[in-house]
């Protein structure tokens, strides 16, 4: 017990001088906003076919099972528009 008193406070006094020892020349970005949303009835679809229509260069979906309508609408308008879409499922 004797011997691991010491090593706490000095692992305690690495972590402090390692947080203290941040580079502060660099500005601090913050991150964007995250959003949380739920399925069925919660707003997942809306927020995800909001974010397909806003997508401008690609979009890549990964997904075990595909049934959603208005998402696979909002997927192949967004091919039309010239966006690189591309997705990853299990084929049944």
């Amino acid at each position: 017990m004797n011997r691991l008193v010491p090593l706490l406070l000095l692992t305690f006094a690495c972590l402090l001088s390692s947080c203290h020892a941040q580079d502060t020349s660099q500005p601090i970005t913050t991150l964007p906003p995250v959003e949380v949303y739920f399925s069925p009835k919660g707003g997942c679809t809306e927020a995800v076919v909001k974010e397909l229509n806003a997508a401008k260069a690609n979009v890549l979906v990964q997904a075990y099972s595909f049934t959603s309508t208005p998402i696979a609408k909002a997927l192949l308008e967004a091919h039309k528009r010239g966006v690189k879409v591309e997705v990853v499922a299990l084929l049944r």
